[in-house]
C-alpha cells in the first residue's frame, strides 16, 4: 500500500477525533440544540459549523438520543436536495454522535463533505421516518392478481382513479419502473433465482381497495410468489447520497449505520486517503424492513491514495455493496496539435494540471502512450484538454484518456456480504494494489465482479495486482446478476488466442467455496491469473441454474490452477477455455480440473 508515515499519523489523528490540545470541543446540547426534542436541527448545527470556521480542529459532540432534520423551504431550493450537515472548504472537522440517531424528512442529503480534509464522521446512524422505499407483504396471488397487506402508518398510501400511489413528506409517487425485489419471509434473503421486477409490470397494474384491507392489484403475473413473501417498491432512483465525499482528503467514517438513503450509502468522487471502518449499510431490523439504500451500499469514483473497507455489513441495499473505479474520457475531436475536446459526462473525473493520462486504444483496450496534461477547460460541449507534448499521429477521435492519478490503492477486509441486498457483492477496477481478504460473501448476484467498460458507463481501470485471499463464499450467485461467484468480465472481448489480455495477475488463493453450483469462476481477458489452494465445498441448498462448468476462461494467458481441493460431491471438477493457446493454462498438484472440449 502506498501509505507514508505522515498519512498513517493523520488517519490515526482523525479516527481518534484529534483530540490535540488546540480542539474546540462543544457538546451540542450547550447550544440549545437537544436529542429526542423532534425539532429541527439543521439551522443551529450549520451555525455552529459557520461560527467556529477559524478552528483548527473542530469536534461537534451529540449526546446520545434524536435528532431530526428538515428541509428549510423558504431558505433552500428544493430542486437539489437539501444538506443535513454540510462540512465545506475547510479541515479538521469531527462529527461524534456519541451513538444518536439523525432521522432526515423529504428529499435531504445527511452529509456533505466537499473540498475539505481530516474529517471525521463517527458514532451515529442515519434514517428516515418515512423512507422513499416502500414494503408491503404478499398475502395471495393469482395468473392475473397480486394481494398485498401494506401497513398504511409507516407506508401511507390512496388509491385514485384505479391506480396506488404511495405518499411521503412532501412527495407522492407510483411504484417505480426501474426495479423493485422480493425477499423470504423467514431469513430476508433475495427469493433464489429472481432479479429485478420479478413478478412483472406491476407499475401498470390497476389497483382496488379489499374489503378485509388488503389492496389488490390487477396484472398478468410472471412468477406467483410464496404467501407471506416480502416486496420492496422503490420510488425514486438516485435522487442523493446519504454521506457525499467530494474532492476532499484523509476522510475516517467509523460506527455509522445507513439504514436508509435516497441513492448511495457513501458516495465519494475524487478523494484521497479514505478508511470506513464499522460502517454498515443495512436494513432496519427494528423496523422490520428488507430494504436500506436505494442503489449502492458504497460508490468510489475517480479517488486515489488508499481506500479501506474493514468490518462493515451490507443488507437491503438497491445495489452493489461497494463499486471502485475511475472513469475514461472519449476522445470527441482533435483541436490541434496539442489539445483535444472531451464528450460531456455527469461522472467525468476530470485532469488536474500535472495529472498524467494513458491513451487507451478502443480496439484492443490497451493502455499506450503517457501524455502530460496542461490545463482543462470547460465548453459548451465538453472539455477542452491541453498536453504539453505534441498530439500528432498519436490521439485521434473515438480514443479513451484514462487519469493515472486517479487509481487508489484498496484494502476490503472483515466484511459480511449479504444475500439481503440487490446484485453483487464488490466491484472493483483499479491499477493500484487491491487486497479482499478474510470477508464473508453471501450474494445474490457474483460475490466479486472485476469489469472495466468502454461502452456504457466508461468505467476504467482495469487491474494490475489483485490478491482474493482467505474470504469465505457461501451459497453466493442465487440470481444472475454476474456469471459466477468472482465474475471477471470486461467490454473488450477476445477474438483469438493472440489478443492481448486487459487485466493483469489476479491471484484466488485460499479461499473456501460453500457452493450448490458448478459457476465458481468466469474469467476473461485475463494476463496472470491464478485459481489455487482453494477449498471447495458442495452445500446442496439450492438446485443448480448455470453452465456446467466451474472455470470459465475466455481469452485469458499465463494461467495457474492447482492445489485446490474439491468435496467428493462438488459437481463438474473441470474448466473450460475459448481464444487460448494450450500452453496458456497450466496445472499442478492436487485437484486438477478437467479440460472440456
Amino acid at each position: 500500500m502506498r501509505v507514508t508515515l505522515i498519512s498513517f499519523l493523520l488517519l490515526v489523528l482523525n479516527s481518534s477525533c484529534f483530540g490535540q490540545q488546540d480542539t474546540v470541543e462543544i457538546n451540542v446540547t450547550d447550544y440549545g440544540i437537544h436529542p429526542d426534542s423532534r425539532v429541527n436541527v439543521e439551522p443551529e448545527i450549520r451555525k455552529l459549523l459557520k461560527e467556529n470556521r477559524n478552528a483548527r480542529y473542530l469536534k461537534l459532540v451529540f449526546p446520545r438520543g434524536r435528532y431530526d432534520f428538515y428541509p428549510n423551504k423558504d431558505r433552500e431550493d428544493l430542486s437539489d436536495a437539501p444538506v443535513g450537515i454540510e462540512i465545506r472548504d475547510r479541515s479538521g472537522v469531527c462529527i461524534d454522535g456519541q451513538g444518536s440517531e439523525f432521522v432526515f424528512h423529504g428529499k435531504m442529503m445527511p452529509f456533505n463533505v466537499q473540498n475539505a480534509a481530516d474529517i471525521t464522521l463517527r458514532n451515529f446512524s442515519i434514517d428516515w421516518d418515512r423512507p422513499f422505499i416502500s414494503q408491503a407483504e404478499i398475502v395471495q396471488c393469482g395468473d392475473d392478481f397480486l394481494d398485498l397487506k401494506i401497513d398504511e402508518n409507516v407506508y401511507p398510501y390512496e388509491i385514485e382513479n384505479d391506480t396506488l400511489y404511495f405518499k411521503g413528506e412532501d412527495w407522492r409517487s407510483k411504484i417505480g419502473t426501474d426495479y423493485n425485489n422480493i425477499f423470504n419471509a423467514g431469513n430476508k434473503d433475495l427469493v433464489y433465482e429472481t432479479t429485478d421486477n420479478p413478478l412483472g409490470e406491476i407499475w401498470n397494474a390497476t389497483a382496488e381497495l379489499r374489503e378485509n384491507g388488503l389492496v389488490r392489484l390487477h396484472f398478468p403475473l410472471e412468477r406467483k410468489p410464496e404467501r407471506g413473501t416480502l416486496i420492496a417498491l422503490y420510488h425514486d432512483y438516485y435522487i442523493t447520497d446519504g454521506i457525499q465525499l467530494m474532492r476532499s482528503s484523509r476522510l475516517w467514517l467509523e460506527q455509522i449505520n445507513i439504514y436508509h438513503a435516497l441513492s448511495v450509502g457513501v458516495g465519494a468522487s475524487e478523494c484521497e486517503d479514505i478508511t470506513l471502518k464499522q460502517v454498515n449499510i443495512i436494513a432496519n431490523e427494528k423496523k422490520n424492513r428488507v430494504f436500506s439504500t436505494v442503489a449502492d451500499a458504497t460508490h468510489f469514483n475517480g479517488c486515489k491514495g488508499r481506500i479501506v473497507i474493514d468490518s462493515c455489513t451490507v443488507t437491503g441495499a438497491g445495489d452493489d455493496f461497494v463499486n471502485i473505479h475511475g472513469m475514461y474520457a472519449p476522445v470527441v475531436k482533435v483541436l490541434s496539435d496539442h489539445e483535444v475536446l472531451l464528450a460531456p459526462n455527469d461522472r467525468y473525473i476530470g485532469f488536474e494540471k500535472g495529472d498524467k493520462a494513458w491513451r487507451v486504444d478502443t480496439a484492443t483496450m490497451q493502455r499506450r502512450q503517457i501524455l502530460s496534461v496542461a490545463k482543462q477547460e470547460d465548453v459548451s460541449k465538453g472539455y477542452r484538454l491541453t498536453f504539453t507534448e505534441n498530439i500528432t499521429n498519436i490521439l485521434k477521435r473515438g480514443d479513451l484518456l484514462e487519469n493515472i492519478d486517479k487509481n487508489p490503492d484498496v484494502e476490503i477486509t472483515n466484511c459480511r456480504v449479504m444475500k439481503r441486498h440487490r446484485a453483487r457483492g464488490i466491484l472493483v477496477t483499479s491499477p493500484g494494489k487491491v487486497r479482499i481478504s478474510n470477508n464473508y460473501f453471501n450474494t445474490a448476484g457474483s460475490a466479486i465482479l472485476i469489469e472495466g467498460d468502454r461502452t456504457v458507463y466508461y468505467e476504467s481501470g482495469a487491474v494490475r495486482d489483485v490478491a482474493i485471499e482467505n474470504n469465505v463464499f457461501e451459497n453466493s450467485y442465487t440470481s444472475e446478476w454476474g456469471e459466477g461467484v468472482i465474475t471477471i468480465t470486461p467490454s473488450i472481448t477476445p477474438k483469438d488466442s493472440v489478443s492481448p489480455a486487459y487485466h493483469h495477475n489476479i491471484r484466488i488463493t485460499g479461499n473456501t467455496f460453500k457452493h450448490y453450483d458448478y459457476a465458481l469462476l468466469y474469467a476473461r481477458s485475463v494476463d496472470t491469473l491464478v485459481f489455487s489452494s482453494n477449498k471447495i465445498i458442495y452445500t446442496n441448498t439450492y438446485p443448480p441454474f448455470s453452465r456446467k462448468v466451474n472455470v470459465y476462461l475466455d481469452g485469458c494467458r499465463h494461467v495457474t490452477i492447482g492445489d485446490n481441493i474439491f468435496d467428493a460431491a462438488f459437481p463438474g471438477k473441470n474448466v473450460r477455455k475459448e481464444h487460448m493457446k494450450e500452453t496458456d493454462l497450466k496445472q499442478f498438484g492436487s485437484g486438477q480440473l478437467e479440460v472440456l472440449r
